[in-house]
């Protein structure tokens, strides 16, 4: 029985924050549905059934899907993630010796790990930028994963979801008992691909599916981050577009 371990931490606000309102392209025409998944063979659980570090494992898991597309592909070992989680989330390995070593298992604020990302990186990956997501905003939402393959995405969770293989909001809603945001704790996971009737997102060694409904009562974070790992050799990402404009916006906010 596959353990499902939770590990995201409340959103935090910067007002610094580039937002992908900014970004999007008029007139730019992107297909009802967008899949960046089906290249990618396995995804690892990188500790996820033990710890809450849901936050690192799926950067982890958005790197080997920038890299599978791009035509190089990488897959950062369960060490790296865990090396990232200590960093980002202040993790002390368990430690027989010390029975408190376990209240460390805390999880991770998503900002932390982005800013993390960009300055450090994980398994020698950086990335280069990261922008705001709406979640409101379905098509800024597909947009987004079709220009940037994917979107870093932060979830409540109500107790109704628990032991099912698809999210979808439960009868009453979220006013009801079992279907409170985040009842049953944050998380953090990469959506893949988008359609007028489900998402996919990348979770717990596996994908799985999620409704448009369930996104917009249940999301409460979403970023698009821009790395070299999308990239491929003629300059241009898998979705055919350049992204030059965000690497100068950044370079203005951070001087």
């Amino acid at each position: 029985m596959i353990v499902h371990k939770l590990g995201k931490q409340e959103p935090r606000i910067d007002h610094r924050t580039l937002k992908m309102a900014r970004y999007r392209i008029p007139g730019l025409v992107i297909p009802k549905e967008v899949s960046w998944v089906t290249h990618v063979p396995d995804w690892p659980m990188y500790l996820n059934d033990v710890l809450g570090d849901c936050v690192p494992a799926a950067m982890g898991h958005t790197i080997e899907q920038w890299t599978r597309y791009a035509g190089n592909p990488i897959v950062p070992t369960q060490a790296n993630i865990l090396k990232a989680y200590e960093d980002i989330g202040g993790y002390v390995p368990d430690d027989p010796s010390n029975p408190q070593s376990n209240a460390t298992d805390n999880g991770c604020v998503m900002l932390d790990a982005l800013n993390y990302w960009r300055q450090t990186g994980i398994a020698g990956h950086k990335i280069i930028a990261f922008v705001s997501v709406n979640p409101k905003n379905a098509d800024e939402v597909r947009e987004a994963v079709y220009l940037f393959g994917n979107v870093f995405t932060g979830i409540q969770l109500p107790t109704s979801v628990q032991g099912f293989n698809s999210w979808t909001v439960p009868d009453g809603g979220t006013s009801s008992q079992n279907g409170t945001p985040g009842s049953w704790g944050g998380h953090c996971i990469p959506m893949v691909a988008v359609s007028p009737k489900s998402r996919t997102v990348v979770t717990w060694g596996g994908t799985l599916k999620m409704s448009p409904n369930f996104e917009i009562d249940y999301v409460d974070e979403m970023w698009a981050a821009l790395s070299l790992d999308w990239i491929e050799k003629n300059g241009l990402s898998p979705s055919q577009f350049n992204l030059a404009q965000l690497e100068a916006d950044l370079k203005i906010v951070t001087g």
